[in-house]
């Protein structure tokens, strides 16, 4: 388990200041800011991650495309994901991957001290009530155009309680115009678009944020570890907009929304249908199955938009986007659920 892995001085390993988090969590969702750790962790970290990948222990990523089968019925596919390779180190909050860790050890200190990132979050927006560190993957990608299409990071598990995701960069030679950056969609707001700059933390709602990784086409491989934390699933994350401050009649159809995060997802792919539709050939090579799933989603979509009104599409691209009342960055220069 993860008690195993502790060691002394794992609690200093996180530096991320979240005190000004909670704002632009309880309004879109998400938040990042830059210094997640030190200069000397990151550079250990990716020297690790990337001395993993030379060595093979990283499998190249894949995801299942959902398909009509020949009999009428969802079905589905699985194709990989070129240019990207991952491993899953902490599955269901126990250590998958004993041997990572051991090859690892400055990842193995940062995920001990996990609590330390959990309390300051939860210090930021205490509804939260992170209580684990419930999946850890550590990813490199090699560039050539390796993308994630556009997804929500919902858990396949029964009785999950996913309520964040959260991704450390780690990559101190990005340049503008490499790709790979996080593309966030925080209904009803705009999407953001955040480099994968080195020791950028980014933080969002695992089961009501979707988002993407743009195509990457670097020099230099692009590093980053992704955690998932368990927490209160309840608790409406992002939370009802406030009236007064928003059109009463879109914070209506919004707070609906977002306390039922299955509609919310299913509205998304109206509301981004063509998006995701490019965010899949982004992210595969061209086949006669992709384009049999890009069709799917499509058809699915157009069931969902069957059950809205009319009207309240008509309100909502009226309104939308809406304006943020909160930033959702500090100190940045400037600004599937499988579908």
């Amino acid at each position: 388990t993860l008690v195993r892995l502790k060691v002394w001085g794992a609690t200093r390993m996180w530096e991320a200041d979240c005190f000004d988090a909670g704002g632009a969590l309880e309004e879109q969702g998400a938040w990042f800011c830059e210094d997640g750790v030190s200069d000397e962790t990151a550079a250990s970290l990716r020297e690790e991650i990337l001395n993993a990948h030379r060595t093979g222990t990283l499998q190249q990523s894949g995801n299942h495309l959902a398909v009509r089968t020949a009999d009428g019925r969802r079905g589905g596919v699985t194709r990989d994901k070129p240019n990207v390779f991952e491993a899953d180190v902490i599955v269901g909050g126990a250590v998958e991957r004993p041997d990572v860790l051991e090859s690892c050890p400055v990842l193995g200190r940062l995920l001990s001290s996990e609590g330390g990132l959990r309390e300051r979050l939860n210090a930021a927006r205490p509804e939260l009530k992170l209580d684990k560190l419930e999946f850890a993957k550590i990813q490199v990608n090699t560039g050539s155009g390796g993308a994630f299409p556009l997804h929500f990071d919902v858990s396949a598990s029964k009785d999950a309680r996913r309520v964040l995701t959260a991704i450390l960069y780690l990559n101190p030679d990005w340049e503008k115009g490499w790709g790979g950056e996080v593309e966030v969609l925080p209904f009803p707001f705009p999407n953001v678009v955040v480099p994968p700059v080195d020791r950028r933390l980014v933080v969002f709602s695992s089961n009501t944020v979707m988002h993407r990784v743009r195509p990457f086409k670097g020099a230099s491989s692009r590093v980053c570890i992704n955690l998932w934390f368990d927490g209160d699933v309840t608790s409406s994350f992002p939370a009802p907009l406030p009236a007064e401050d928003f059109d009463a009649r879109v914070a209506r159809v919004v707070r609906v929304l977002r306390s039922q995060p299955n509609e919310l997802r299913a509205f998304c792919k109206v509301w981004y249908s063509d998006l995701i539709a490019e965010s899949f050939r982004d992210a595969f090579v061209a086949s006669p199955e992709l384009e049999a799933s890009v069709d799917l989603h499509y058809e699915e979509a157009g069931e969902v938009e069957k059950r809205i009104a009319p009207s309240t599409l008509e309100l909502l691209r009226t309104f939308l986007p809406l304006e943020p009342r909160v930033e959702n960055a500090k100190d940045l220069g400037g600004l599937f659920d499988d579908l």
